[in-house]
């Protein structure tokens, strides 16, 4: 009787646990995991070779005088970088604009090296520049048009001609195909100082 009672209770156990309803199994949404990006350090870099070009220019290149003679166009500059002398450090060319730097065969522009110290002070300047791959002096050979002509302008005695109407005509009839293209028709950022 005993086992008999035993086994009720067991087949009974499993007729209630068989007639339960089925729980429902829950779907669960995996969770997003939310990255936020973070703007390449480039950004940082770039606001730091603004902020040394401005500097220099207002404290180094100009004075006060000059300063309170401009408009507000003429306070604004573009600029590129890029390592001339393969050195791992990149100088930078700086586009100078406004009646102040500008006249009918050019602008101003600057080469600083990468502490923001004058290379060359470039006048009658006309863009773009072309940075040949061919090194001489072991700095690249810069290739600009001045007058209508083609001249190249290379680096010796610590600097480039500043002058490039004075330059000989190059003996090629246009830049190398191979050349990195320096204030062309790209839309670069304009700065103010």
């Amino acid at each position: 009787m005993k086992r008999l009672s035993i086994l009720v209770v067991l087949c009974g156990g499993l007729a209630l646990t068989s007639c339960k309803k089925e729980k429902k199994i829950e779907t669960i949404e995996p969770l997003e995991e939310v990255i936020e990006f973070q703007e390449p350090k480039a950004d940082a870099l770039a606001s730091d070779v603004v902020l040394g070009v401005s500097n220099f220019i207002k404290n180094e290149l100009l004075t006060d005088a000059d300063l309170k003679a401009m408009t507000e166009t003429d306070r604004q500059f573009k600029l590129y970088s890029i390592d001339l002398n393969n050195d791992g450090k990149k100088e930078t060319f700086v586009s100078l604009s406004g009646s102040y730097f500008c006249g009918s065969g050019g602008c101003t522009m600057l080469l600083l090296d990468s502490n923001y110290k004058l290379i060359t002070k470039f006048t009658v300047m006309q863009s773009p520049v072309f940075v040949e791959p061919t090194v001489e002096n072991d700095w690249k050979v810069l290739t600009v048009k001045s007058g209508g002509e083609w001249k190249s302008l290379v680096y010796a005695n610590g600097t480039y001609p500043s002058n490039p109407s004075v330059v000989a005509k190059a003996t090629y009839d246009a830049p190398s195909g191979h050349a990195e293209v320096v204030f062309d028709e790209k839309q670069l950022e304009v700065y103010e100082f």
